[in-house]
C-alpha cells in the first residue's frame, strides 16, 4: 500500500530540486522552514503541527528517493569534484558535507575514493597565494601554511607542497 503524499509538499520538493541537485537532509530543512514559517497557531498546536509536518515531509523525501531525484552518494561525489575544482582540501569539504547533513562514513569513503590530487591542487593554490603575498615579508613561510590549512588541506599535503617548494 502506498502512502498518500501531501501534494503541496511534493510540489515544494519538485521546485527546489528542479532548481538544482539538494541532499535528503537539505530538502528535508528547506522545506520544514518553508512550511513551518506559515502555520500560525498556540504553541501546544503548532508543536503537534510540526511532528506531523515532519512526517509528511519524510514521506515525500522517501518517495524522491525511491524515484531516483535525490541521491545523496551522487550529491556528495558531485559536492567533492565542485569545491575541489575551487581549491579547498579533504578537510574543508569534510566540514562542509557534514555541516550538510550528509553521513560522515559516507562522506569519508567518496572523499578516499575521489580521483583527485590533492598535493597538486595544494601546490597550484598556494601559487596562486604567493602572488599576493609581499616578497619581502618574513612571514611568508607561515602565512602560505596558515593559508592551505585554512583550505582544508591535510598535513601531508602541506608537507608535500612545502617539500616542493624548497
Amino acid at each position: 500500500m502506498e502512502k498518500k503524499l501531501n501534494k503541496l509538499i511534493l510540489n515544494k520538493a519538485v521546485q527546489l530540486l528542479a532548481q538544482r541537485d539538494h541532499s535528503s537532509y537539505e530538502l528535508s530543512q528547506k522545506i520544514t522552514f518553508f512550511f513551518a514559517k506559515k502555520r500560525q497557531s498556540t504553541d501546544e498546536e503548532y508543536q503537534s503541527q510540526l511532528i506531523k509536518l515532519k512526517i509528511e515531509i519524510q514521506d515525500v523525501i522517501e518517495y524522491c528517493i525511491n524515484q531516483n531525484w535525490i541521491n545523496d552518494e551522487q550529491y556528495i561525489e558531485k559536492y567533492i569534484v565542485m569545491r575541489a575544482n575551487k581549491g579547498y582540501g579533504k578537510y574543508k569539504i569534510a566540514m562542509e558535507l557534514k555541516q550538510r547533513g550528509l553521513p560522515v562514513d559516507l562522506s569519508q569513503q567518496l572523499l578516499q575514493m575521489a580521483n583527485i590530487n590533492w598535493e597538486d591542487l595544494a601546490y597550484k593554490q598556494l601559487l596562486k597565494k604567493l602572488k599576493q603575498i609581499n616578497h619581502k615579508n618574513s612571514n611568508k613561510k607561515q602565512k602560505c601554511i596558515q593559508f592551505l590549512i585554512s583550505r582544508g588541506y591535510t598535513q601531508d599535503d602541506i608537507k608535500t607542497v612545502q617539500d616542493l617548494l624548497t
